[in-house]
């Protein structure tokens, strides 16, 4: 899915992600049961948690610590944007 080929010219970031022996453990067994390679779960978890307004306005709350900062989930014809605060809007 995500692995860098075929892609069409799209352009893919790769993210280096430092996980616990207990974390890898569970993504290696989770990705044996669903037939994935564990980056390829890996990036469609972390798709999933970026689609996801419940989980990214909960994790803003717990870890946001500059509000000037705060993204603000947008639904745009079916796709989730995420737009920045601006100072005035967080008053």
């Amino acid at each position: 899915m995500i692995e860098g080929k075929g892609l069409g010219g799209k352009k893919v970031h790769r993210v280096n992600v430092s996980l616990t022996n207990k974390q890898a453990f569970k993504l290696n067994r989770l990705a044996t049961a669903c037939n994935m390679k564990p980056t390829t779960l890996a990036a469609v978890l972390i798709e999933k948690g970026l689609n996801d307004p419940k989980l990214v306005s909960e994790l803003q709350r717990d870890y946001c610590i500059q509000s000037a900062y705060r993204v603000i989930v947008v639904n745009n014809h079916g796709e989730l944007n995420y737009v920045l605060t601006r100072r005035e809007d967080i008053r």
